[in-house]
């Protein structure tokens, strides 16, 4: 596993030509004692010099030891100060104060990164207004008028972002088996391997060989909160763990399954490190495979271990986050519950991740879960979880699975019978 991660092809390393960012500016000045420096910022705070990262008080080359210059804005070009009263000019003897002149020299590491960027590249040509982080990584998803520099982008977006070691830019659509997307390093360092952190849990992971979205961090938290200690969680498409780690920390018991054997092995690396591998138990399955396992009625044994799921297994809570799909596989709950296992509690809770387009409503996206379901869905909640495009929308359909739903129409699961003619 240390020696399997992804690590992208060396990008080209552009050249900027940061001498064209020399900026000299003639800024008015009063020579003032070093002790009044607080005091006559304080009156004069309208008039002083307000720049990011820039000081509006300096040492006087002519006595280092006594006075300072106090810095004017741009603009303040005489000690008029018209806003100050004559007797508050007198108070603090502005008049006795000698004007004097300072220049201040900005280059490429004062100015920002959108202020290079519009510099650097031609009129007309949109500058990348943000982009996503996971851990050092950013990742963009430039436009193709904009592929031509891409590496000048990745350079000054490195620049200007000290806690970024990687640049990469998304490569066409999504096509792979487990939603992850193809990247290309713009600048940086080619290894995808990092750590990020989500409501003080620790998460590592490879972001070239599996799923992460920095913006579902609220959407994880408002999930396992919901979830009450002592109840017990089945995350069907638990990716690296964002759902299943947390609710381990929240005294949880969370059975938790990705198809994808990358994450897999990341959401176990995730458990231990969070001291949660008790708790949490990882499986690597289709997730109709998984759920079918768990709720099977011949019964296997315990479950200290990882390996196969445990048979005749109960939950209070099903998560299922792959919104590209995970509706679809919503008909693997049709009477797939035995009476003899959950005839005496109550029925799962169902959550289940989806898009919407922005003229559909939320009871049609209650419908479409209904026709994968395969049955009725009664009083069903919808959150909104995130924009994904101006006319796409995230939400979380959730909903309790109904008697008629969960239970064959004979009250006889596949199993038992078989269990029966044997």
């Amino acid at each position: 596993m240390a020696e399997e991660f992804t690590r992208l092809t060396p990008a080209p390393e552009a050249t900027i030509d940061k001498s064209k960012f020399d900026t000299r500016i003639t800024l008015t000045a009063l020579r003032v004692p070093k002790t009044r420096c607080h005091a006559l910022m304080k009156h004069l705070k309208d008039f002083v010099l307000d720049m990011p990262r820039q000081r509006s008080v300096v040492n006087d080359p002519t006595d280092e030891a006594n006075s300072r210059l106090l810095l004017l804005k741009e603009e303040v070009k005489d000690a008029s100060f018209p806003s100050i009263s004559p007797e508050l000019r007198a108070e603090l003897a502005l008049d006795d104060l000698p004007l004097t002149t300072h220049e201040l020299r900005l280059g490429y590491d004062y100015y920002n990164a959108e202020h290079v960027l519009r510099a650097l590249l031609p009129d007309g040509v949109e500058v990348p207004g943000s982009f996503e982080t996971v851990g050092h990584i950013a990742h963009l998803n430039l436009r193709d008028d904009v592929m031509q520099y891409k590496h000048v982008i990745g350079r000054v977006l490195l620049d200007k972002n000290p806690r970024l070691r990687t640049i990469v830019n998304k490569v066409g659509a999504i096509e792979s088996e487990f939603r992850v997307p193809t990247w290309e390093l713009l600048a940086g360092s080619p290894s995808l391997v990092t750590e990020v952190k989500q409501h003080g849990v620790p998460f590592k992971l490879d972001f070239g060989e599996v799923y992460w979205n920095s913006r579902l961090e609220a959407e994880h938290k408002r999930m396992v909160e919901s979830i009450r200690p002592g109840e017990i969680l089945c995350d069907a498409m638990a990716g690296v763990g964002p759902f299943a780690v947390p609710a381990g920390r929240a005294g949880i018991r969370t059975y938790a399954n990705d198809l994808n054997p990358k994450c897999y092995e990341y959401m176990k690396i995730n458990a231990r490190a969070a001291k949660v591998k008790g708790r949490v138990k990882c499986y690597n399955m289709c997730a109709r495979a998984f759920i079918r396992a768990l709720l099977k009625w011949a019964a296997t044994g315990d479950d200290d271990d990882d390996g196969d799921p445990p048979a005749g297994a109960v939950f209070d809570h099903v998560t299922m986050n792959l919104p590209a799909s995970a509706i679809e596989f919503l008909d693997v709950f049709k009477g797939a519950f035995d009476r003899r296992v959950w005839g005496e509690r109550n029925l799962p809770r169902v959550h289940v991740y989806t898009f919407k387009r922005a003229d559909e409503t939320h009871a049609d996206v209650v419908k479409r879960g209904e026709g994968y379901l395969g049955g009725p869905i009664k009083d069903a909640s919808v959150h909104e979880v995130r924009d994904v495009a101006p006319n796409k929308i995230m939400l979380c359909l959730s909903f309790t699975l109904m008697e008629d739903v969960a239970f064959a129409a004979d009250d006889e699961s596949p199993d038992s019978k078989r269990a029966k003619v044997a």
